[in-house]
Parts: C-alpha cells; structure tokens; sequence
C-alpha cells in the first residue's frame, strides 16, 4: 500500500511541476509575442536550460551551445540547436526522445544566456560605438539609432548604409519610417554596421 502511495504520489507531483512549468512558458510567450515577433534564434555560444518532466537525469541547466551550433544530450547525442527558437527544441528533443526512449515526453528549453549581441552605429550619430541588441526582441534601424543618440545635425538623411556580412544596403530616413510593417522592416542581426553619412548641403 505504501509504494502505491508513493507511486500516485510522485505521478502528482510530476503532473504539477508540468503544469506550473507549462503556464510559466505561456506567461513567457506572451510577454515576447508583445514587444517581438517570436522567439530569438538560439545561437552559437548561447547558454539553454533544458527540462524533461520528471526526468532528472535527462534535464539539464547551463549547457552552452558549441561554436558549431550544437549541444550534447543523453541518449541523442549531438543534437543541433542553432538556427532554431526555444519552442522548435523542444518539439525536436520531444520527437527524439519520443521514438526509443520515452513515452510522450514533456520537454521546457529555455535560453539563459545570449551570447554578446551587437551592432555598429558609426557617422553621424550623437553617441557613435555599439549597441546591444535586446535578447528578447528585435531591434530596426531607427531604435539603433535612438539608442545612439539620434542623428547630428549635419547627418544625411537620405544615406544610412547598413552592413552585413560584407553586403550593404542603403536606405533614407523616410524609407525607414514609413517600413513600419514587421514583413517589410529591416530587422538588424548582431554584426551589423550602421554607418550615417555626412551632409554637405
């Protein structure tokens, strides 16, 4: 009768930890669906905390992406991570471990720590130098440049170039306020360069 007890007890408990886990995730998400369009990709260097419901010895907490994009995981092995949002590991270790090893797994990831996210604001700009990117949002060019003090007086709006990856863009300030649309607004990556030309006129 005691094992029993204790059995439906631990079943309980397990049950309950889901449940707080689940309804935090959603607080979470709703939190970013409002200032960000979804969840950051997780990235090489990122550091993830990963839950398997009432499995102790398949969570982990701390586990640093590799540089190459992927972390270690029991039973799995190398899995790969970057590229992908919290939510989209979770469906991928749930399918894994689903297949041989456990029956409907309950899996939370979560990102502890982003890596060094950055961006360049040069030129004509009050306060030039780097400008964090925020972990759970995106940023455009316009709050890049907020954050840099706004343009100087001598600034030419019609010539803000934007580098990434050895590719520029050019753009005028009025391009960039009426791209209000988050299908048509430039979303900056860590890397990128903001360089605001000088007017001669």
């Amino acid at each position: 009768m005691m094992i029993c007890r204790s059995f439906w007890l631990a079943r309980l408990l397990a049950a309950f930890a889901l449940f707080v886990a689940l309804n935090v995730r959603a607080d979470e998400n709703a939190k970013t669906d409002e200032g960000a369009e979804g969840d950051h990709k997780i990235a090489p260097l990122d550091i993830i905390n990963i839950d398997v419901v009432g499995e102790k010895d398949l969570s982990k907490d701390n586990l640093r992406v590799s540089s190459s994009g992927t972390i270690t995981f029991p039973f799995l092995g190398s899995v790969e991570v970057k590229g992908k949002t919290p939510a989209e590991v979770e469906n991928l270790l749930k399918e894994q471990l689903g297949k041989d090893f456990l029956v409907n797994p309950q899996v939370i990831v979560t990102v502890k720590e982003y890596r060094s996210r950055t961006v360049s604001v040069i030129g004509q700009v009050n306060k030039p130098g780097n400008i964090a990117l925020p972990a759970e949002q995106k940023m455009g060019i316009l709050e890049a440049i907020a954050q840099a003090g706004d343009l100087t007086k001598s600034a030419n709006k019609k010539r803000i170039e934007v580098s990434r990856k050895g590719k520029t863009q050019i753009f005028t300030l009025n391009d960039l306020k009426k791209d209000t649309s988050p299908e048509k607004k430039f979303w900056l990556e860590p890397g990128d360069v903001i360089y605001v030309h000088e007017s001669f006129f």
